[in-house]
Protein backbone atom coordinates (compact mmCIF):
# COMPACT_ATOMS: atom_id res chain seq x y z
CA UNK A 1 0.00 0.00 0.00
CA UNK A 2 1.40 3.36 -1.00
CA UNK A 3 2.14 5.74 1.89
CA UNK A 4 -0.36 8.56 2.01
CA UNK A 5 0.48 12.22 2.41
CA UNK A 6 0.45 13.59 5.91
CA UNK A 7 -2.28 16.04 6.82
CA UNK A 8 0.28 18.86 6.92
CA UNK A 9 1.57 18.02 3.44
CA UNK A 10 -1.98 17.69 2.14
CA UNK A 11 -3.05 21.07 3.50
CA UNK A 12 0.16 22.75 2.29
CA UNK A 13 -0.32 21.21 -1.15
CA UNK A 14 -3.90 22.45 -1.37
CA UNK A 15 -2.89 25.91 -0.14
CA UNK A 16 0.04 25.97 -2.58
CA UNK A 17 -2.17 25.06 -5.51
CA UNK A 18 -4.74 27.67 -4.48
CA UNK A 19 -2.06 30.34 -4.05
CA UNK A 20 -0.41 29.30 -7.32
CA UNK A 21 -3.67 29.66 -9.20
CA UNK A 22 -4.43 32.98 -7.55
CA UNK A 23 -0.83 34.18 -7.92
CA UNK A 24 -0.75 33.24 -11.59
CA UNK A 25 -3.94 35.20 -12.19
CA UNK A 26 -2.69 38.20 -10.22
CA UNK A 27 0.72 37.98 -11.91
CA UNK A 28 -0.88 37.94 -15.33
CA UNK A 29 -2.98 40.97 -14.41
CA UNK A 30 0.08 42.77 -13.01
CA UNK A 31 2.16 41.92 -16.08
CA UNK A 32 -0.62 43.05 -18.40
CA UNK A 33 -1.14 46.28 -16.47
CA UNK A 34 2.60 46.98 -16.34
CA UNK A 35 3.14 46.34 -20.04
CA UNK A 36 0.03 48.35 -20.91
CA UNK A 37 1.16 51.31 -18.83
CA UNK A 38 4.68 51.07 -20.27
CA UNK A 39 3.26 51.11 -23.79
CA UNK A 40 1.14 54.15 -22.91
CA UNK A 41 4.24 55.79 -21.45
CA UNK A 42 6.20 55.27 -24.68
CA UNK A 43 3.27 56.54 -26.73
CA UNK A 44 3.12 59.57 -24.50
CA UNK A 45 6.83 60.08 -25.09
CA UNK A 46 6.25 60.07 -28.84
CA UNK A 47 3.48 62.65 -28.47
CA UNK A 48 5.62 64.80 -26.19
CA UNK A 49 8.54 64.65 -28.62
CA UNK A 50 6.29 65.63 -31.51
CA UNK A 51 4.85 68.58 -29.57
CA UNK A 52 8.35 69.74 -28.65
CA UNK A 53 9.48 69.58 -32.27
CA UNK A 54 6.42 71.59 -33.38
CA UNK A 55 7.20 74.20 -30.74
CA UNK A 56 10.79 74.45 -31.90
CA UNK A 57 9.74 74.68 -35.56
CA UNK A 58 7.14 77.35 -34.72
CA UNK A 59 9.83 79.51 -33.08
CA UNK A 60 11.72 79.52 -36.39
CA UNK A 61 14.76 77.63 -35.15
CA UNK A 62 14.26 75.04 -37.84
CA UNK A 63 14.86 75.99 -41.48
CA UNK A 64 16.08 74.03 -44.40
CA UNK A 65 19.88 74.42 -44.66
CA UNK A 66 21.16 76.36 -47.65
CA UNK A 67 23.46 74.60 -50.16
CA UNK A 68 26.52 76.48 -48.96
CA UNK A 69 25.65 75.70 -45.35
CA UNK A 70 25.15 72.07 -46.21
CA UNK A 71 28.55 72.01 -47.94
CA UNK A 72 30.11 73.72 -44.96
CA UNK A 73 28.51 71.19 -42.68
CA UNK A 74 29.84 68.33 -44.77
CA UNK A 75 33.28 69.83 -44.65
CA UNK A 76 33.02 70.24 -40.91
CA UNK A 77 32.00 66.59 -40.59
CA UNK A 78 34.97 65.54 -42.74
CA UNK A 79 37.30 67.62 -40.63
CA UNK A 80 35.87 66.07 -37.48
CA UNK A 81 36.30 62.62 -38.92
CA UNK A 82 39.88 63.41 -39.73
CA UNK A 83 40.46 64.74 -36.25
CA UNK A 84 39.07 61.50 -34.80
CA UNK A 85 39.08 61.74 -31.05
CA UNK A 86 39.06 65.52 -31.12
CA UNK A 87 35.45 65.51 -32.47
CA UNK A 88 32.31 65.12 -30.31
CA UNK A 89 31.85 61.68 -28.78
CA UNK A 90 28.68 59.57 -28.64
CA UNK A 91 26.85 59.74 -25.34
CA UNK A 92 27.00 56.28 -23.79
CA UNK A 93 24.96 56.88 -20.63
CA UNK A 94 21.59 55.07 -20.45
CA UNK A 95 22.46 52.81 -23.36
CA UNK A 96 20.39 49.95 -21.93
CA UNK A 97 17.12 51.90 -21.96
CA UNK A 98 17.89 54.16 -24.87
CA UNK A 99 15.21 53.99 -27.54
CA UNK A 100 15.78 54.21 -31.29
CA UNK A 101 13.87 57.32 -32.38
CA UNK A 102 13.57 58.98 -35.78
CA UNK A 103 11.73 62.15 -36.63
CA UNK A 104 10.96 64.46 -39.52
CA UNK A 105 9.62 68.01 -39.54
CA UNK A 106 7.81 69.11 -42.69
CA UNK A 107 6.14 72.30 -43.68
CA UNK A 108 2.41 72.01 -44.22
CA UNK A 109 0.77 72.81 -47.52
CA UNK A 110 0.84 71.59 -51.09
CA UNK A 111 4.56 72.40 -51.45
CA UNK A 112 5.65 70.58 -48.33
CA UNK A 113 9.36 70.67 -47.69
CA UNK A 114 11.46 69.02 -45.05
CA UNK A 115 12.51 71.40 -42.32
CA UNK A 116 14.44 68.98 -40.12
CA UNK A 117 15.07 65.32 -39.52
CA UNK A 118 16.98 63.03 -37.21
CA UNK A 119 20.32 61.58 -38.30
CA UNK A 120 18.77 58.20 -39.21
CA UNK A 121 15.64 59.59 -40.88
CA UNK A 122 15.39 59.54 -44.69
CA UNK A 123 14.80 62.50 -46.92
CA UNK A 124 11.51 61.02 -48.15
CA UNK A 125 8.36 60.79 -46.07
CA UNK A 126 8.24 58.28 -43.25
CA UNK A 127 5.32 55.77 -43.59
CA UNK A 128 2.78 57.68 -41.51
CA UNK A 129 0.13 59.07 -43.86
CA UNK A 130 -2.62 59.72 -41.28
CA UNK A 131 -2.51 61.83 -38.17
CA UNK A 132 -2.14 59.80 -35.00
CA UNK A 133 -0.42 56.50 -34.35
CA UNK A 134 0.55 54.11 -37.15
CA UNK A 135 2.24 50.69 -36.97
CA UNK A 136 4.29 49.94 -40.08
CA UNK A 137 7.37 48.16 -41.28
CA UNK A 138 10.30 50.37 -42.23
CA UNK A 139 14.04 49.90 -42.65
CA UNK A 140 13.69 46.12 -42.30
CA UNK A 141 11.86 46.20 -38.95
CA UNK A 142 8.61 47.00 -37.15
CA UNK A 143 8.09 50.65 -36.16
CA UNK A 144 5.44 52.72 -34.43
CA UNK A 145 4.95 56.24 -35.80
CA UNK A 146 3.09 59.28 -34.55
CA UNK A 147 2.09 62.07 -36.94
CA UNK A 148 1.25 65.51 -35.56
CA UNK A 149 0.13 68.60 -37.53
CA UNK A 150 0.16 72.00 -35.84
CA UNK A 151 1.11 75.59 -36.65
CA UNK A 152 1.83 74.88 -40.29
CA UNK A 153 4.19 72.01 -39.48
CA UNK A 154 3.92 68.27 -39.84
CA UNK A 155 5.96 66.25 -37.37
CA UNK A 156 6.46 62.50 -37.72
CA UNK A 157 8.15 60.68 -34.83
CA UNK A 158 8.97 57.01 -35.06
CA UNK A 159 10.10 54.43 -32.54
CA UNK A 160 11.55 50.98 -33.17
CA UNK A 161 8.79 48.56 -32.12
CA UNK A 162 11.13 45.67 -31.39
CA UNK A 163 13.23 47.70 -28.98
CA UNK A 164 10.05 49.17 -27.56
CA UNK A 165 8.47 45.72 -27.06
CA UNK A 166 11.62 44.40 -25.45
CA UNK A 167 11.67 47.25 -22.98
CA UNK A 168 7.94 46.85 -22.27
CA UNK A 169 8.34 43.14 -21.51
CA UNK A 170 11.41 43.78 -19.41
CA UNK A 171 9.49 46.29 -17.33
CA UNK A 172 6.64 43.78 -16.97
CA UNK A 173 9.03 41.01 -15.98
CA UNK A 174 10.69 43.25 -13.40
CA UNK A 175 7.25 43.90 -11.94
CA UNK A 176 6.41 40.18 -11.91
CA UNK A 177 9.68 38.96 -10.36
CA UNK A 178 9.08 40.40 -6.85
CA UNK A 179 5.62 38.87 -6.94
CA UNK A 180 7.05 35.42 -7.70
CA UNK A 181 9.67 35.75 -4.97
CA UNK A 182 6.98 36.89 -2.54
CA UNK A 183 4.85 33.90 -3.54
CA UNK A 184 7.66 31.48 -2.62
CA UNK A 185 8.07 33.25 0.69
CA UNK A 186 4.35 32.98 1.38
CA UNK A 187 4.47 29.22 0.66
CA UNK A 188 7.30 28.75 3.17
CA UNK A 189 5.48 30.82 5.77
CA UNK A 190 2.28 28.87 5.10
CA UNK A 191 4.12 25.57 5.57
CA UNK A 192 5.45 26.69 8.93
CA UNK A 193 2.14 28.19 10.03
CA UNK A 194 0.17 25.07 9.09
CA UNK A 195 2.67 22.79 10.82
CA UNK A 196 2.44 24.96 13.92
CA UNK A 197 -1.35 25.04 13.75
CA UNK A 198 -1.57 21.23 13.48
CA UNK A 199 0.57 20.58 16.54
CA UNK A 200 -2.51 20.01 18.76
CA UNK A 201 -3.55 17.23 16.39
CA UNK A 202 -0.10 15.65 16.66
CA UNK A 203 -0.30 15.83 20.45
CA UNK A 204 -3.73 14.17 20.37
CA UNK A 205 -2.35 11.40 18.15
CA UNK A 206 0.46 10.90 20.65
CA UNK A 207 -2.04 10.59 23.52
CA UNK A 208 -4.02 7.96 21.63
CA UNK A 209 -0.85 6.11 20.61
CA UNK A 210 0.27 5.78 24.24
CA UNK A 211 -3.07 4.36 25.41
CA UNK A 212 -3.36 0.72 26.38
CA UNK A 213 -5.98 -1.38 24.51
CA UNK A 214 -8.19 -1.62 27.61
CA UNK A 215 -7.81 2.05 28.62
CA UNK A 216 -11.26 3.44 27.86
CA UNK A 217 -11.41 6.37 30.27
CA UNK A 218 -12.21 9.76 28.63
CA UNK A 219 -9.47 11.97 27.25
CA UNK A 220 -8.45 14.86 29.46
CA UNK A 221 -10.56 17.97 29.01
CA UNK A 222 -7.70 20.37 28.31
CA UNK A 223 -7.95 23.52 26.21
CA UNK A 224 -8.12 22.40 22.58
CA UNK A 225 -9.08 24.05 19.29
CA UNK A 226 -12.78 23.94 18.46
CA UNK A 227 -12.41 21.29 15.74
CA UNK A 228 -10.34 19.03 18.00
CA UNK A 229 -12.74 19.59 20.88
CA UNK A 230 -15.52 18.10 18.75
CA UNK A 231 -13.24 15.19 17.79
CA UNK A 232 -12.27 14.57 21.41
CA UNK A 233 -15.94 14.64 22.43
CA UNK A 234 -16.73 12.07 19.72
CA UNK A 235 -13.80 9.89 20.85
CA UNK A 236 -14.92 10.09 24.47
CA UNK A 237 -18.40 9.07 23.38
CA UNK A 238 -16.91 6.14 21.47
CA UNK A 239 -14.82 5.11 24.50
CA UNK A 240 -17.96 5.23 26.67
CA UNK A 241 -19.93 3.08 24.21
CA UNK A 242 -17.10 0.56 23.89
CA UNK A 243 -16.76 0.44 27.69
CA UNK A 244 -20.51 -0.22 28.02
CA UNK A 245 -20.30 -2.87 25.32
CA UNK A 246 -17.41 -4.59 27.11
CA UNK A 247 -19.29 -4.41 30.39
CA UNK A 248 -22.43 -5.83 28.76
CA UNK A 249 -20.40 -8.65 27.23
CA UNK A 250 -18.76 -9.48 30.56
CA UNK A 251 -22.13 -9.46 32.30
CA UNK A 252 -23.72 -11.39 29.47
CA UNK A 253 -21.01 -14.04 29.61
CA UNK A 254 -21.33 -14.38 33.37
CA UNK A 255 -25.14 -14.56 33.25
CA UNK A 256 -25.07 -17.02 30.36
CA UNK A 257 -22.65 -19.25 32.23
CA UNK A 258 -24.93 -19.15 35.26
CA UNK A 259 -28.07 -19.83 33.22
CA UNK A 260 -26.44 -22.79 31.45
CA UNK A 261 -24.95 -24.18 34.65
CA UNK A 262 -28.37 -24.57 36.30
CA UNK A 263 -30.09 -26.67 33.60
CA UNK A 264 -26.91 -28.69 33.07
CA UNK A 265 -26.81 -29.57 36.76
CA UNK A 266 -30.52 -30.42 36.69
CA UNK A 267 -30.13 -32.66 33.63
CA UNK A 268 -27.15 -34.41 35.22
CA UNK A 269 -29.12 -34.96 38.43
CA UNK A 270 -32.13 -36.35 36.56
CA UNK A 271 -29.98 -38.72 34.52
CA UNK A 272 -28.19 -39.94 37.65
CA UNK A 273 -31.50 -40.49 39.42
CA UNK A 274 -32.67 -42.74 36.58
CA UNK A 275 -30.30 -45.47 37.81
CA UNK A 276 -31.89 -45.47 41.25
CA UNK A 277 -35.50 -45.38 40.01
CA UNK A 278 -37.57 -48.06 41.75
CA UNK A 279 -39.71 -48.84 38.72
CA UNK A 280 -40.12 -48.19 35.03
CA UNK A 281 -42.68 -45.44 35.48
CA UNK A 282 -40.37 -43.43 37.74
CA UNK A 283 -37.50 -43.98 35.34
CA UNK A 284 -39.60 -42.68 32.42
CA UNK A 285 -40.73 -39.66 34.43
CA UNK A 286 -37.18 -38.73 35.33
CA UNK A 287 -36.03 -39.17 31.71
CA UNK A 288 -38.86 -36.88 30.68
CA UNK A 289 -37.63 -34.25 33.13
CA UNK A 290 -34.09 -34.61 31.78
CA UNK A 291 -35.39 -34.19 28.22
CA UNK A 292 -37.23 -31.02 29.28
CA UNK A 293 -33.98 -29.70 30.74
CA UNK A 294 -32.15 -30.40 27.48
CA UNK A 295 -34.89 -28.64 25.53
CA UNK A 296 -34.59 -25.65 27.82
CA UNK A 297 -30.85 -25.54 27.24
CA UNK A 298 -31.37 -25.79 23.49
CA UNK A 299 -33.78 -22.86 23.59
CA UNK A 300 -31.38 -20.89 25.78
CA UNK A 301 -28.47 -21.51 23.41
CA UNK A 302 -30.65 -20.53 20.45
CA UNK A 303 -31.62 -17.27 22.14
CA UNK A 304 -28.03 -16.57 23.16
CA UNK A 305 -26.91 -16.97 19.56
CA UNK A 306 -29.77 -14.76 18.35
CA UNK A 307 -28.86 -12.06 20.89
CA UNK A 308 -25.19 -12.23 19.86
CA UNK A 309 -26.09 -11.88 16.18
CA UNK A 310 -28.34 -8.90 16.90
CA UNK A 311 -25.63 -7.20 18.96
CA UNK A 312 -23.28 -7.40 15.97
CA UNK A 313 -25.74 -5.53 13.72
CA UNK A 314 -25.70 -1.76 13.31
CA UNK A 315 -28.49 -1.60 10.73
CA UNK A 316 -30.79 -3.89 8.77
CA UNK A 317 -31.72 -4.12 5.11
CA UNK A 318 -35.44 -3.57 4.79
CA UNK A 319 -37.92 -4.79 2.22
CA UNK A 320 -41.65 -4.50 1.72
CA UNK A 321 -43.55 -7.02 3.89
CA UNK A 322 -47.23 -7.49 4.69
CA UNK A 323 -47.07 -7.55 8.48
CA UNK A 324 -50.72 -8.60 8.76
CA UNK A 325 -50.11 -11.74 6.71
CA UNK A 326 -46.86 -12.42 8.56
CA UNK A 327 -48.72 -12.19 11.88
CA UNK A 328 -51.50 -14.54 10.65
CA UNK A 329 -48.95 -17.12 9.51
CA UNK A 330 -47.06 -16.94 12.79
CA UNK A 331 -50.26 -17.09 14.89
CA UNK A 332 -51.34 -20.22 13.03
CA UNK A 333 -47.89 -21.72 13.58
CA UNK A 334 -47.85 -21.03 17.36
CA UNK A 335 -51.53 -21.91 17.92
CA UNK A 336 -50.74 -25.57 18.60
CA UNK A 337 -48.25 -24.70 21.34
CA UNK A 338 -50.82 -22.35 22.89
CA UNK A 339 -53.50 -25.05 22.91
CA UNK A 340 -51.21 -27.42 24.79
CA UNK A 341 -51.29 -24.87 27.64
CA UNK A 342 -55.05 -24.33 27.22
CA UNK A 343 -54.45 -20.78 25.99
CA UNK A 344 -56.36 -19.24 23.10
CA UNK A 345 -54.38 -17.05 20.70
CA UNK A 346 -56.34 -14.15 19.11
CA UNK A 347 -55.24 -11.78 16.34
CA UNK A 348 -56.61 -8.30 15.65
CA UNK A 349 -55.12 -6.84 12.43
CA UNK A 350 -56.24 -5.18 9.18
CA UNK A 351 -56.46 -7.22 5.99
CA UNK A 352 -53.16 -5.76 4.78
CA UNK A 353 -50.47 -3.87 6.60
CA UNK A 354 -47.47 -3.22 4.26
CA UNK A 355 -44.27 -2.03 5.91
CA UNK A 356 -40.57 -1.71 5.13
CA UNK A 357 -38.93 -4.12 7.59
CA UNK A 358 -36.50 -6.99 7.77
CA UNK A 359 -38.85 -10.02 7.49
CA UNK A 360 -36.81 -12.58 9.45
CA UNK A 361 -36.20 -10.20 12.31
CA UNK A 362 -39.89 -9.23 12.43
CA UNK A 363 -40.80 -12.90 12.49
CA UNK A 364 -38.42 -13.41 15.43
CA UNK A 365 -39.90 -10.37 17.20
CA UNK A 366 -43.49 -11.61 16.87
CA UNK A 367 -42.54 -15.19 17.80
CA UNK A 368 -40.77 -14.04 20.99
CA UNK A 369 -43.71 -11.82 21.97
CA UNK A 370 -46.26 -14.62 21.40
CA UNK A 371 -44.18 -17.32 23.12
CA UNK A 372 -43.49 -15.06 26.11
CA UNK A 373 -47.18 -14.25 26.52
CA UNK A 374 -48.32 -17.86 26.08
CA UNK A 375 -45.71 -19.07 28.55
CA UNK A 376 -46.91 -16.72 31.31
CA UNK A 377 -50.65 -16.79 30.60
CA UNK A 378 -52.76 -18.93 32.95
CA UNK A 379 -54.71 -21.89 31.58
CA UNK A 380 -58.08 -21.01 30.13
CA UNK A 381 -57.08 -17.38 29.31
CA UNK A 382 -56.50 -15.50 26.07
CA UNK A 383 -53.41 -13.95 24.47
CA UNK A 384 -54.22 -11.13 22.05
CA UNK A 385 -51.92 -9.87 19.27
CA UNK A 386 -52.91 -6.50 17.79
CA UNK A 387 -51.43 -4.68 14.76
CA UNK A 388 -52.34 -1.22 13.45
CA UNK A 389 -50.79 1.66 11.50
CA UNK A 390 -50.08 5.03 13.10
CA UNK A 391 -48.99 7.48 10.40
CA UNK A 392 -45.59 6.38 9.11
CA UNK A 393 -45.19 3.89 11.96
CA UNK A 394 -46.63 0.49 12.84
CA UNK A 395 -47.86 -0.30 16.34
CA UNK A 396 -48.16 -3.90 17.51
CA UNK A 397 -48.89 -5.22 20.97
CA UNK A 398 -49.30 -8.53 22.79
CA UNK A 399 -51.27 -8.80 26.05
CA UNK A 400 -52.03 -11.68 28.36
CA UNK A 401 -54.03 -12.36 31.50
CA UNK A 402 -51.13 -13.50 33.64
CA UNK A 403 -49.90 -12.11 36.93
CA UNK A 404 -48.14 -9.20 35.24
CA UNK A 405 -45.25 -7.34 36.87
CA UNK A 406 -44.87 -4.73 39.56
CA UNK A 407 -43.41 -1.27 38.86
CA UNK A 408 -39.88 -2.23 39.88
CA UNK A 409 -39.85 -5.25 37.59
CA UNK A 410 -41.57 -3.28 34.80
CA UNK A 411 -38.63 -0.86 34.74
CA UNK A 412 -36.18 -3.76 34.25
CA UNK A 413 -38.05 -5.69 31.60
CA UNK A 414 -36.17 -5.90 28.33
CA UNK A 415 -32.82 -6.40 30.06
CA UNK A 416 -31.11 -9.74 29.59
CA UNK A 417 -31.89 -12.52 32.08
CA UNK A 418 -34.46 -10.40 33.96
CA UNK A 419 -37.28 -12.62 35.28
CA UNK A 420 -39.75 -11.89 38.07
CA UNK A 421 -40.73 -14.14 40.91
CA UNK A 422 -43.95 -15.06 39.15
CA UNK A 423 -41.90 -16.27 36.21
CA UNK A 424 -39.57 -18.44 38.24
CA UNK A 425 -41.54 -21.55 37.53
CA UNK A 426 -41.50 -21.07 33.76
CA UNK A 427 -38.96 -22.36 31.25
CA UNK A 428 -37.86 -18.95 29.99
CA UNK A 429 -34.38 -17.54 30.42
CA UNK A 430 -35.18 -13.82 30.36
CA UNK A 431 -33.84 -13.26 26.84
CA UNK A 432 -37.01 -13.03 24.76
CA UNK A 433 -37.95 -9.45 25.61
CA UNK A 434 -34.35 -8.25 25.27
CA UNK A 435 -34.32 -9.71 21.73
CA UNK A 436 -37.61 -7.91 21.01
CA UNK A 437 -36.20 -4.60 22.20
CA UNK A 438 -33.02 -5.02 20.13
CA UNK A 439 -34.98 -5.80 16.95
CA UNK A 440 -37.22 -2.78 17.55
CA UNK A 441 -34.16 -0.56 18.01
CA UNK A 442 -32.68 -1.81 14.71
CA UNK A 443 -35.93 -0.69 13.04
CA UNK A 444 -35.82 2.74 14.67
CA UNK A 445 -38.50 1.83 17.20
CA UNK A 446 -39.03 1.32 20.91
CA UNK A 447 -40.72 -1.09 23.32
CA UNK A 448 -43.10 -0.12 26.09
CA UNK A 449 -44.30 -2.31 28.99
CA UNK A 450 -47.59 -1.70 30.77
CA UNK A 451 -50.42 -3.52 32.54
CA UNK A 452 -52.94 -5.13 30.20
CA UNK A 453 -56.70 -4.77 30.53
CA UNK A 454 -56.83 -8.53 31.08
CA UNK A 455 -54.66 -8.02 34.17
CA UNK A 456 -51.39 -9.36 32.84
CA UNK A 457 -48.52 -7.78 30.94
CA UNK A 458 -48.91 -5.75 27.77
CA UNK A 459 -45.88 -5.32 25.51
CA UNK A 460 -46.22 -2.57 22.88
CA UNK A 461 -43.73 -2.18 20.02
CA UNK A 462 -43.74 0.87 17.75
CA UNK A 463 -41.42 0.81 14.72
CA UNK A 464 -40.76 3.19 11.83
CA UNK A 465 -42.11 1.32 8.81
Amino acid sequence: MRPRLSLTARVVLIVTLALAAGGAGIGWLVFRAATGQAAELFDGQLVQTAEMLVAVAHQGDMAPPKPAERQHAHDADDDAAQRGASGPREIRFGRRFRQVLVYQVWSAGPDARQLARSPHAPEEWLPAAAEGFTDARWAGGAWRFFRFERAGCIVIVGQNAEVRQRLVHEIGEHGFTPLAIGFLGVILLAWGAIALGLQPLSRLAGELRERAPDQLDPLTDRARPRELAALVAALNGLFARVARAFENERRFTADAAHELRTPLAAVAAQIQSVETAPDEATRASRLQLALAGVQRMARLVEQLLAAARLDALDSVRRESVDLAQLARDLAAERAAAALTRDVELALEAPDKLPAQVQPELMRALLRNLIDNAVRHAPAGSDVTLRLQREGDAVRLSVSDAGSGADDALMAQLGERFVRGEAMAGTTGAGLGLSIVRRIAALHGGAVDFSRAEEGGLKVTVRIEA
